[in-house]
């Protein structure tokens, strides 16, 4: 095991439960069963069950649950996402768990990931991402404070916090991280780089009454010393 790059603490162990597929909705739960197709955006409030198909954006304040053979051309919000069928679209949410059959394309925005199922997106600023032992990603920027590789990723990976690479995880492509775990076992394929953020914050000094004056005080010793040159030379 490879460890590197210094600090005092270290993030909060995962949660390694692999998704599970999505069990039928419980009673008052909006249901869009197998036979049913939606040309058009829906909305709605509480939990949503999708087994069949929607054209459209789909929006709620409660859960989304895509069963094995539903499917949503177009894009998801919701407060917690779990697909086992396809997503052809964004897909925004709190907590985002993917099944072994689950797809997802576009952009995700999530701040938790769990997926054993395949992503082809580009996920930005989340807090955790965790790619179980069947995930396959492939993603032109993939930026997470937290990233735990069971699976495989290729593309752009950046992790500000913690990259780790467990028994047979599989990264291939740029990486950017602050810190990098490598299990044995576990493999790392193309180019590694220290993360550091884009736009640091510059520290702006508050200058005190006494700063102040010195500083006008120089200013005009600065024009005084001016004037007598200007004065000398006409002379």
């Amino acid at each position: 095991m490879a460890f590197f790059g210094g600090g005092k603490s270290e993030p909060k162990a995962f949660d390694t439960t692999t998704p599970t597929a999505p069990v039928a909705p419980k009673t008052g739960a909006a249901a869009i069963t197998g036979c049913m197709e939606i040309l058009g955006n829906v909305k709605g409030c509480g939990t949503i069950h999708v087994d069949g198909k929607i054209h459209g954006d789909l929006t709620t304040d409660g859960d989304v649950i895509i069963g094995k053979d539903g499917a949503i051309n177009g894009n998801v919000s919701a407060k917690k996402v779990v697909v086992g069928g396809k997503i052809n679209g964004s897909t925004r949410c709190e907590v985002l768990e993917v099944t072994q059959t689950g797809v997802l394309t576009e952009t995700i925005e999530a701040k938790k990931i769990v997926s054993d199922g395949k992503l082809e997106a580009v996920m930005t600023d989340c807090e955790s991402i965790h790619i179980t032992k069947n995930g396959r990603v492939t993603t032109a920027k993939m930026m997470g404070r937290h990233i735990v590789v069971n699976g495989s990723i290729e593309g752009n990976v950046i992790a500000t916090e913690l990259l780790e690479i467990n028994k047979d995880g599989k990264v291939k492509g740029e990486m950017q991280v602050k810190k990098i775990k490598v299990a044995e076992g576990g493999l790392m394929l193309g180019t590694m780089l220290t993360y550091e953020p884009t736009n640091p914050v510059r520290k702006v000094e508050k200058k005190t009454d006494d700063q102040k004056k010195e500083a006008a005080l120089s200013k005009n010793e600065q024009a005084t010393s001016l004037k007598e040159i200007v004065k000398t030379k006409e002379k």
